[in-house]
């Protein structure tokens, strides 16, 4: 995997910092309140979240920083894919899994804002997650 050069950018660093900030202030305001769209499935009954987190990072998923959080959401991770994209996954509360692939951040801000790119890539995600999928 490329190591991403924007994560030592000083401008980005800034931005890591202040708009998780600004989203939780619009999610409050009710500018989001909901589950993102394309349902993958269900994590096992008994599945330690933070065995799922481990799992993801071990295919190199991290920390989604500048993400909505969706109502009930326990852990929000993604992958950067060409330094462009990025395959998004989401658990919630009650085991339920989400994901889609995207523009990432930082390789097309205004094109991941507006959602230029979203779509489902079930198969990706079920390979990765096919040992703690219901």
């Amino acid at each position: 995997m490329i190591k991403n050069s924007y994560k030592y950018n000083k401008a980005w660093q800034i931005v890591y910092a202040t708009y998780p900030l600004f989203l939780r202030l619009l999610e409050k305001l009710g500018a989001h309140n909901t589950r993102q769209d394309y349902h993958l499935g269900f994590i096992k009954e008994n599945t330690d979240i933070n065995q799922v987190k481990k799992r993801l990072k071990s295919f190199g998923f991290e920390h989604a920083i500048l993400a909505w959080r969706d109502r009930n959401e326990v852990l929000s991770m993604r992958l950067v894919h060409e330094q462009v994209y990025q395959y998004h996954i989401r658990i919630y509360s009650d085991g339920e899994v989400r994901s889609h692939y995207e523009y990432s951040s930082e390789g097309a801000p205004i094109a991941h804002i507006l959602e230029k790119k979203f779509t489902p890539e079930p198969e990706f995600f079920k390979q990765i997650m096919k040992v703690v999928l219901k």
